[in-house]
């Protein structure tokens, strides 16, 4: 290597390793500031844009899977499932002749960091209405949120749509959550 190459390289190094020092700083520092445990209220959105045809499985009884988009937005200011975007499962049975529903389903949410959020989510046999009432739980996540669980109640309601096939959804999660096993990004209690 010549000397001027030398003197560039060295110069480049440092001013290098210190960018990288400054980002991973702000990186954990970003991860530490999610608690441990704590309560939470999201409300979220859920959009089907060509809800599938219903599969026939009875006299007046349908069972349909489909993928929907989703965002949501923790309401009672945490990180958990901030500004989140996600796809989620369904897969409902309604029942005409009873007028019931029931449908189960799992979501993947993703935040601006590239981790992601798992939810498992179970509404039992009720009545067919504008509102429907579940439960869910976490069941584990990647990066800040790796070693997530939780439980919650979920609250839905159907929204009439103006795009024909489209089905849209508003709903609220309200529930608390931790983290099990040392999680090196939560903050502690």
């Amino acid at each position: 290597m010549t000397p001027r190459a030398i003197r560039a390289a060295s110069l480049t190094s440092p001013s290098a390793t210190a960018l990288g020092l400054l980002l991973l700083g702000a990186i954990t520092a970003r991860a530490e500031d999610m608690p441990r445990q704590g309560d939470f209220r999201i409300t979220y959105t859920s959009t089907s844009i060509s809800a599938q045809k219903p599969v026939v499985i009875g006299e007046n009884r349908t069972a349909s899977a489909s993928i929907n988009m989703m965002t949501a937005v923790n309401e009672s200011g945490g990180r958990l499932l901030h500004n989140m975007a996600g796809r989620c499962t369904s897969a409902p049975l309604i029942d005409n002749t009873a007028k019931t529903l029931e449908n189960h389903g799992y979501c993947d949410y993703v935040d601006a960091d590239g981790d992601h959020v798992f939810e498992k989510w179970d509404y039992p046999v009720q009545p067919l209405g504008a509102v429907n009432e579940g439960t869910g739980e976490w069941i584990g996540g990647t990066g800040k949120f790796a070693g997530l669980s939780g439980t919650m109640k979920i609250r839905s309601r159907r929204l009439n749509s103006l795009t024909e096939g489209a089905v849209q959804v508003v709903g609220e999660k309200l529930g608390s959550y931790s983290f099990t096993n040392t999680v090196a990004s939560a903050k502690p209690d």
